[in-house]
């Protein structure tokens, strides 16, 4: 196999996406007066062939447990850098399955609200997806940190694009100021982890802090600095998906940011940022469980109840989602502070998945439906701003009345968000509850339906004034045909996640298995 060829097979969707969004700042040098218009099917049309490329790839891939070395092999390229297997494809896939109803809500949004270098505006949301999928597959912490970088760089400047709103430009500065700050000190805690291992590759970290492997798992000894350094990497991996306590860019950004971006963020960069949790704490740190678990557990519960909470009070629908997606990010964490040696099992190939374990799956399978169900409402919040130009949610009284189609949609994301069976939300909390009750953490798991009954509050009460209130507007609630498909999309993806749940879980415990390569094996 030459090297082009190499490249083309481990890289197929990040070079098509690639060229792409080249094709498109060229295409708008070249021809200026061309309709803006089009470069928004070209984004579509781009991240449906990078969705065709990761189809293409799955089939390279042998089955889980056949050909060690074959599997070792596509797995470990680019210098053990860049992993093109399973995990990676899993969130590559939720990652473009987001940009791409992003994508179809943006078209009629920026024709509408973007006035000027439209066509920038989406060769940067190309090229920011481009980084999200390599932090899906970076195993090595200086290309995940660059990996996250391009992907912050990419969200500040789309967050603040609308440059004429004094809203937007906040929304950008704050993102950008918490994004710098959280980027030196995790620069910091990477000095400290090379400094005790030797190494940025996080499955030799692994080896590192694995000194010996028995019949009850890995020997927990690790050195303090490490997990220093760990817990400072936090603060970037925490600000990527709104972490309590580096969760304060949020509500601004939310609200600030065109709202297709705010959906974005929510949607492909929050499942980004989850593949790069999952591939430090659980692939490179695991064997050092035992030193972060009950600190991220806090962290979870903290995150959830503050969340939930926040949300209560908001008088904004963007906000409100804002804290909405803080919430979701505390219950995704259950799934890894549940981490248990059986996990690790699973993860390095010594033993297959089983029905009980449901832990890191159960953040496979959450990622998807939250996808799902939460660009369904960010396509009905793009509905309503396009005919009311507002998003205070007062004006979503009687919407049933004057547009029942989104009143209905919007209320179906919400109920799969509160995890009201049968929406893919209540499988996903499902399996991350029943972890933290298997791994002895049951306060977790209880606390969680707490906070998942508070969340219904703030979210039912905008259903009430939808379906129970009188319209204090008179104007009607129309939508574009891309805005309403999406919409439609969305609910559908969550409602059939829920009916075909073991499938989908399925394919999340096969993700899973044998991506972690120790030498010792």
């Amino acid at each position: 196999m030459t090297v082009w060829q190499a490249l083309w097979e481990k890289m197929a969707p990040e070079l098509w996406l690639t060229l792409s969004g080249f094709f498109i700042f060229t295409l708008d040098m070249i021809l200026p007066r061309l309709p803006k218009r089009n470069y928004g099917i070209l984004t579509i049309f781009a991240f449906l062939g990078a969705l065709v490329l990761l189809g293409w790839q799955v089939n390279k891939l042998p089955l889980p447990g056949a050909e060690p070395e074959e599997s070792q092999r596509i797995v470990f390229w680019l210098t053990s850098a860049f992993a093109a297997d399973r995990l990676a494809i899993f969130f590559k896939f939720a990652i473009l399955i987001g940009a791409l109803l992003v994508a179809l809500v943006t078209v009629d949004y920026a024709e509408r609200q973007i006035g000027f270098a439209r066509a920038e505006f989406y060769g940067i949301l190309v090229f920011a997806v481009v980084a999200l999928c390599f932090m899906a597959s970076a195993v090595e912490l200086i290309t995940l940190f660059l990996a996250i970088e391009f992907a912050s760089i990419a969200s500040y400047i789309l967050a603040a694009y609308m440059r004429d709103d004094p809203k937007s430009s906040e929304a950008g500065l704050k993102y950008f100021l918490v994004g710098a700050t959280t980027t030196a000190v995790a620069l910091y805690g990477m000095s400290l982890v090379y400094g005790t291992t030797g190494t940025t590759q996080l499955y030799e970290i692994a080896e590192k802090l694995t000194p010996s492997l028995g019949e009850r798992g890995p020997a927990f000894s690790v050195h303090a600095f490490a997990m220093l350094g760990l817990f400072l990497m936090l603060a970037m991996l925490g600000f990527k998906v709104s972490m309590v306590p580096v969760h304060g860019w949020a509500p601004d950004a939310y609200e600030g940011a065109p709202t297709p971006i705010t959906a974005f963020l929510s949607v492909a960069s929050k499942a980004a940022g989850m593949a790069a949790f999952l591939r430090v704490l659980a692939a490179g740190f695991g064997p050092a469980s035992t030193g972060w678990q009950f600190v991220l557990a806090f962290l979870s519960f903290v995150t959830m109840t503050f969340g939930n909470l926040g949300a209560l009070w908001q008088r904004n629908i963007k906000r409100l989602m804002a804290y909405s997606s803080i919430a979701q990010v505390g219950y995704l964490l259950i799934g890894i502070a549940a981490f248990t040696t059986t996990d690790w099992a699973i993860l390095t190939g010594q033993r297959a998945a089983q029905s009980t374990d449901m832990g890191l799956p159960g953040i496979l399978y959450f990622v998807i439906g939250y996808a799902f169900a939460n660009m369904a409402a960010f396509a009905v919040i793009i509905w309503v701003e396009h005919s009311l130009g507002s998003s205070e949610i007062e004006d979503y009284d009687g919407l049933a009345q004057r547009s029942p189609l989104a009143a209905t949609v919007l209320t179906v994301a919400f109920l799969s968000l509160i995890g009201i069976p049968p929406l893919a939300g209540f499988f996903g909390k499902f399996f991350l509850f029943g972890a933290a009750i298997n791994s002895g953490l049951a306060w977790l798991a209880i606390a969680g339906v707490v906070n998942s009954v508070i969340s219904a509050a703030y979210y039912l009460e905008v259903v009430r004034r939808m379906f129970f209130l009188q319209p204090k507007r008179v104007e009607p609630v129309t939508s574009t045909f891309l805005v309403s498909s999406t919409a439609v999309i969305g609910v559908l993806g969550a409602f059939m996640l829920g009916i075909f749940v073991n499938p989908a879980f399925q394919w999340a415990q096969n993700s899973l298995y044998d991506i972690v390569k120790l030498v010792s094996r």
